[in-house]
C-alpha cells in the first residue's frame, strides 16, 4: 500500500518503511483477532466504534481517555476509521458500518482476512529492514518517539492457550445460557474481548450481512415475539410445586421459607469450607521461604486473611488486597527506577531475615510471617491507620527491615572496616572504573591536603569537621560533603551520625534524635528566616530550634531599623519622644 503512494507520488521514497505505521499495524491487527475469535484467522465479529476505541486508545499513549466513552468515541473515531481504512486496503481485513431500520449507525462489522500472498523478494526486503530497526532500537523496537506504541511486541502477543480454553468456555456457557432464554437476545454474544459490552448492536434483524456475525456488544432490547429457533423454557420443578393446584397459600409460604433455610444452610456451609481452607493457605504461606516462589495470587489471599479477616477472602478472594505493581518503563524513562513490588518484597523479607535479632517485640522470625502480622496489627487497631493494601503493606516491612538493618550494624566493627577500604580505594591516585568511578581518581584539587596526601581538617564555630578548600572551592556541597565522608573515613575511621545514614537511622529508631520531619511541612519560622536571610531551608535546618529563634529575632530587628532610616523616623534606642 505505502509503494503505491510512493509510485504516485504522495510519499516519499524514504518513508516507504516506516517503522511507526509497521507498529501501529501490527498491534491493532492482533487486537482485532484477539477481538474475534481467540485469535483465530477468518473470523467475523460485529462491534461498536466505542468499544473499538476503548480498546485502541491503550496501545497509543497519545490518544487521552476522558473516562466518558461517548466523548471517547467522538474524539477518536476518525482515528480508529482511518486504521481500519489502511487495514482492509492492505487487505488484512473488511469493515463496514451496519445501519438499523432508521439508517443511523448502529454497529461496526469487521471480517478478519488471511495475510495475502507476498513475494520472495519483498520478504527478504522487509527481514532485513526489521533486522536493521532492531539493531538500532533493540527486540522491543522501542524508540524515543513520546507517541510510539511501547513493548510492541507484548501488545501484539497471540492469546495464551488457557485464555483461549476460558474464553471458549465463557462462549460455550452463555450459548448454554441463551437457548434457556435467560439472555434478551439468542443471536448476539457477549464482549469476548476488550471493554465491557454496549447497547449499540441492538437491531441484527435490520442488519443485511452476508454471513452470520458473532457480536462483542450485548442487545439494548428484547423481542418480544418468540423465534422460530427458540427453546421453550420449562419451568423449575420447585416452582411448578409452589404453583400446584389444591395447595393453600400459607403451605406455599412454608415450603419457600424452608427452600430458603436449605440454602442459606448450604452456602454457609460452604462458605465455612473456604474459610478454612483460606486460614490454612494464609498459615502455609508465612512459613515459606527465598528458596521458592511466591505466587501473586496466594500473597494477596494470604494478606486478606490478615488484614479483613478469612471471611472476606473466602466470598471475595484477593480482591481486597489491590494490584501488585510490576512495571518495565520504556527507554525514554529508563532515568527513573520500575516499581516491582514483588521484588521489593523479596529483598524486604531476605533483609528482614538477615537482622531478625533486632526485630520488634512480638513479631515472627520469619519475612512473610512478619508481613501478615502487620496486616493482624492493623485489623486489631482503632485508628485503621495500618496499611490496607498489600502494596502499602509491603512498603512498610520495607521500611521497618531497613530500621532493623541500622539498629543491627550501625555499631558494627566490619561495617566501618568495610567502609574505610572502600573509602581508600576511591581516593586511590590510581583507582578508576567501578560504578562510582565518576567519584575515584584521587582527591580533588579544590581540597587542601597536607604532607602525608590527606584532606586538612578544620573545626567550624559549632565544633565540627569541616575540610580546608582552596579556590575555586568544591562545585556543590553534596560534592563538599561526599569528600568529607571519605576523609573522616581515612583520617578517623568512623563517621558523625550526622554523616552515617544508617547510624542516623538508628538513633532516631532508639529514641536518641528526634524523628525525622515530613519535608512537604515546611515550618513558618524556617520560612520566614530564609526569606528574611536569603538562606535556604536546608542550610537553616542544621541550627537548633533556640539558634532559629533567636535569628530570626536579630532578623526582624535588622528588618524593622532599615525600615526607620528608610522613612527617616527616629530608632527605637535613640529615645526621641
Amino acid at each position: 500500500m505505502r509503494s503505491v503512494k510512493v509510485a504516485i507520488g504522495e510519499l516519499d521514497q524514504a518513508r516507504l518503511y516506516d517503522l511507526r505505521a509497521f507498529k501501529s499495524c501490527w498491534a491493532e491487527l492482533a487486537y482485532l483477532h484477539r477481538l474475534a475469535a481467540g485469535g483465530r484467522y477468518g473470523g467475523t465479529i460485529a462491534t461498536s466504534m466505542r468499544q473499538l476505541v476503548s480498546g485502541v486508545a491503550p496501545l497509543h499513549p497519545a490518544w487521552k481517555l476522558s473516562g466518558d466513552r461517548f466523548a471517547d468515541r467522538d474524539n477518536h473515531h476518525s482515528a480508529v476509521r482511518r486504521r481500519l481504512s489502511t487495514l482492509a486496503a492492505a487487505q488484512l481485513l473488511r469493515w463496514r458500518v451496519g445501519l438499523d431500520e432508521d439508517l443511523e449507525e448502529r454497529r461496526t462489522e469487521l471480517e478478519l482476512l488471511p495475510v495475502p500472498e507476498i513475494r520472495e523478494e519483498e520478504l527478504h526486503i522487509a527481514a532485513a529492514k526489521l533486522r536493521a530497526w532492531e539493531a538500532r532500537y533493540g527486540r522491543s523496537l522501542n524508540t524515543l518517539s513520546p507517541i510510539q506504541i511501547p513493548n510492541v511486541k507484548r501488545s501484539a502477543a497471540p492469546l495464551s492457550a488457557v485464555e483461549r480454553q476460558r474464553r471458549g468456555r465463557d462462549r460455550a456457557r452463555h450459548s448454554a445460557r441463551a437457548r434457556r432464554g435467560l439472555r434478551a437476545s439468542q443471536t448476539i454474544t457477549a464482549p469476548p474481548y476488550g471493554t465491557p459490552p454496549t447497547s449499540e448492536n441492538s437491531h441484527q434483524e435490520h442488519l443485511q450481512n452476508p454471513t452470520p456475525l458473532r457480536s462483542a456488544c450485548t442487545p439494548r432490547t428484547r423481542d418480544t415475539e418468540p423465534r422460530s429457533n427458540d427453546t421453550p423454557r420449562q419451568p423449575q420443578p420447585e416452582r411448578a410445586a409452589l404453583r400446584e393446584p389444591g395447595s393453600s397459600a400459607g403451605e406455599q409460604l412454608a415450603d419457600w421459607r424452608e427452600q430458603i433455610v436449605e440454602r442459606v444452610t448450604a452456602r454457609r456451609d460452604a462458605i465455612e469450607l473456604r474459610e478454612r481452607q483460606a486460614t490454612q493457605r494464609a498459615l502455609e504461606l508465612a512459613s515459606w521461604t527465598l528458596e521458592r516462589h511466591w505466587p501473586v495470587g496466594r500473597l494477596r489471599e494470604a494478606w486478606v486473611v490478615a488484614r479483613h479477616g478469612a471471611s472476606e477472602a473466602a466470598v471475595h478472594g484477593g480482591r481486597a488486597a489491590g494490584r501488585i505493581v510490576r512495571e518495565t518503563p520504556p527507554p525514554q524513562m529508563a532515568r527513573r527506577a520500575a516499581r516491582d513490588d514483588y521484588l521489593t518484597l523479596r529483598r524486604a523479607v531476605a533483609r528482614y531475615e538477615r537482622n531478625r535479632a533486632a526485630a520488634p517485640d512480638g513479631f515472627p522470625a520469619g519475612g512473610l510471617a512478619a508481613l501478615l502480622h502487620l496486616g493482624v496489627l492493623a485489623r486489631d487497631a482503632q485508628d485503621q491507620s495500618g496499611p490496607m493494601y498489600l502494596a502499602y503493606a509491603i512498603g512498610a516491612l520495607d521500611q521497618l527491615s531497613r530500621r532493623m538493618r541500622a539498629l543491627a550494624t550501625a555499631d558494627s566493627a566490619g561495617r566501618r572496616a568495610r567502609q574505610v577500604a572502600a573509602a581508600t580505594r576511591r581516593r586511590s591516585p590510581g583507582a578508576t572504573g567501578g560504578p562510582l568511578g565518576f567519584r575515584a581518581g584521587g582527591w580533588p584539587a579544590w581540597v587542601a591536603l597536607d604532607s602525608d596526601g590527606l584532606p586538612q581538617l578544620r573545626l567550624n564555630e559549632r565544633f565540627e569537621d569541616t575540610l580546608v578548600t582552596r579556590q575555586p572551592g568544591p562545585p556543590s556541597s553534596t560534592t563538599a560533603r561526599e569528600v568529607l565522608r571519605d576523609a573522616l573515613l581515612v583520617r578517623h575511621g568512623s563517621l558523625p551520625p550526622e554523616l552515617d545514614g544508617r547510624a542516623l537511622m538508628a538513633a532516631r529508631e532508639r529514641g536518641e534524635l528526634p524523628a525525622a520531619q515530613y519535608r512537604g511541612a515546611a515550618d513558618p519560622l524556617v520560612s520566614e528566616l530564609a526569606e528574611l536571610t536569603g538562606l535556604t531551608p536546608r542550610a537553616l535546618a542544621a541550627f537548633t530550634a533556640v539558634q532559629l529563634q533567636a535569628m530570626l529575632d536579630r532578623a526582624r530587628a535588622m528588618r524593622r531599623r532599615e525600615a526607620q532610616r528608610r522613612h527617616g523616623e527616629p530608632n527605637e534606642a535613640s529615645g526621641s519622644d
